[in-house]
């Protein structure tokens, strides 16, 4: 049902006419969401798109949450440009 329906909007992204910028709050969350880590997870259905530019994606999460889980998957990571937020 997740893969399903995240499939759906990556298709229906790709598919506009507009240009479309997907927004992912807490993106760590992405990692294991759906599926064992590495298996079918969002973050490895999203990383085929990013890695050809048919997404355009913010993605929002802690420092720390970077550090815990994003930055342990390089391929991801490399998808993504940093940028620090002070509060």
């Amino acid at each position: 049902e997740f893969e399903n329906r995240l499939k759906s909007v990556i298709d229906e992204v790709k598919a506009s006419a507009d240009p479309v910028i997907l927004f992912i709050d807490e993106a760590h969350t992405l990692i294991g969401a759906g599926g064992a880590a590495g298996q079918g997870d969002a973050a490895n259905l999203l990383k085929p798109a990013l890695a050809r530019g048919e997404l355009r994606t913010i993605a929002a999460t802690t420092w720390a949450e970077y550090k815990r889980h994003v930055e342990r998957d390089p391929a991801l990571a490399r998808r993504f440009q940093v940028v620090k937020v002070e509060e």
